[in-house]
C-alpha cells in the first residue's frame, strides 16, 4: 500500500503541478484558479481539499453573502479557493506568517476577485517573533529559540483597526500550537460570532512537547467567553483536535 500511495503521489505531481517561471513557485489548478506552492510534494488533490472543507473547516458553518472571515494560518490557500468558488462575495482575510508561504498565498489570492486580502503579520501580544525556514510548513517555528526570520507582529485590536473589521462571522485558526497564546491575547470576544480552530494535543501525544497541549485551555477560554462548543469525530487524531465554537444568543 505504501508503494502504491507513493507512486500515486508522484504521478499527481507530474500530471498536475507545473513550475511557474514568473513567480519561481510551483502551481496547480482548482476551480479554474491557480494555487501556488513551494514544492510539488505540497500538492493537495481536490478530494482531500473537499473532505477538509466539508468535514472540518466549514462543517458546522459555511460562510455566505457578505460574511467576514479571518483565517489565521491560511497556508497556500486551498480552502480559500474552495470558499471563493462557493461564496465569492464574502470579505476574507488570510493570515500567513511564514514568509515564503505567505508569498505563495498572495499569488494564489491575487487570482481571486472581490474582498479577498492576505497579510503576513503575526497577531498576538508578542513584540517580535522569529521563525526558521523549514521544508514542511507545518513544522515552521518548532524551535523558536533558533529562529532567524524576523516576522512583523501586530496586536489583535490593531489588526482589527487596520482592516476596519467590526464583526467576524467566522474566525478560522490553525497556527501550530499558538492558538492558546493568541486567544489569551484577545480581551474582547464580542465581535467574534464563531470560531473553528485546531488544537494540537496530537502533537504533544506524538512527543513534540507539552507546548502543543492546548485543547483543555482553549475550551475553557471559549466557554468563559460565552461560546457553545462542538467537537469533531473524524477518526483521525489531528482532525478530532479541531473545535467549533459559536456564541450563545
Amino acid at each position: 500500500m505504501g508503494i502504491k500511495n507513493s507512486i500515486k503521489k508522484r504521478y499527481n505531481w507530474l500530471v498536475n503541478v507545473k513550475f511557474d517561471k514568473k513567480t519561481g513557485f510551483y502551481k496547480y489548478s482548482q476551480f479554474e484558479k491557480y494555487i501556488y506552492i513551494r514544492h510539488p510534494r505540497h500538492f493537495l488533490d481536490f478530494k482531500s481539499v473537499k473532505w477538509l472543507c466539508e468535514n472540518i473547516y466549514y462543517h458546522y458553518y459555511f460562510p455566505k453573502n457578505n460574511d467576514v472571515v479571518v483565517d489565521l494560518g491560511a497556508g497556500y490557500g486551498e480552502e480559500t479557493v474552495y470558499l471563493y468558488d462557493k461564496s465569492p462575495d464574502i470579505n476574507f482575510y488570510g493570515i500567513e506568517i511564514q514568509p515564503i508561504i505567505f508569498e505563495c498565498l498572495s499569488n494564489t489570492m491575487h487570482g481571486l476577485k472581490g474582498n479577498f486580502k492576505s497579510s503576513s503579520m503575526a497577531i498576538g501580544h508578542d513584540e517580535n517573533l522569529f521563525l526558521s525556514s523549514q521544508f514542511s510548513y507545518s513544522s515552521v517555528g518548532d524551535i523558536p529559540e533558533n529562529g532567524y526570520i524576523d516576522v512583523p507582529c501586530i496586536k489583535w485590536p490593531d489588526f482589527l483597526k487596520k482592516y476596519n473589521i467590526r464583526s467576524i462571522d467566522l474566525l478560522k485558526m490553525n497556527i501550530e500550537g499558538g492558538e492558546k497564546s493568541l486567544l489569551e491575547s484577545i480581551s474582547d470576544f464580542s465581535i467574534i460570532k464563531r470560531l473553528v480552530l485546531s488544537c494540537h494535543d496530537f502533537r504533544a501525544n506524538d512527543g513534540d512537547g507539552e507546548f502543543y497541549r492546548t485543547k483543555e485551555c482553549v475550551i475553557n477560554i471559549l466557554k468563559k467567553n460565552n461560546y457553545n462548543i462542538k467537537t469533531f469525530s473524524t477518526g483521525k487524531s489531528w482532525g478530532d483536535d479541531w473545535i467549533y465554537a459559536e456564541q450563545n444568543t
